[in-house]
């Protein structure tokens, strides 16, 4: 099982910005970026790295 991963406030609350019915989802691939980052916490600035990654695949 994997190791669980904190969030930080400032992280947690731009997830609530995302739609209830989707925050699992962007939850868990936040939480697989991180840790593929070797970190143990969801910064904000992880939050926001993650969100640019997706980003610029969903533009191709």
């Amino acid at each position: 099982m994997s190791e669980s991963i904190s969030w930080s406030t400032e992280a947690e609350t731009k997830l609530k910005e995302v739609p209830f019915w989707g925050r699992f989802l962007v939850r868990r691939e936040v939480e697989k970026f991180a840790r593929g980052m070797d970190s143990r916490e969801v910064s904000s600035e992880i939050y926001d790295l993650a969100n640019q990654k997706w980003m610029s695949m969903s533009k191709k």
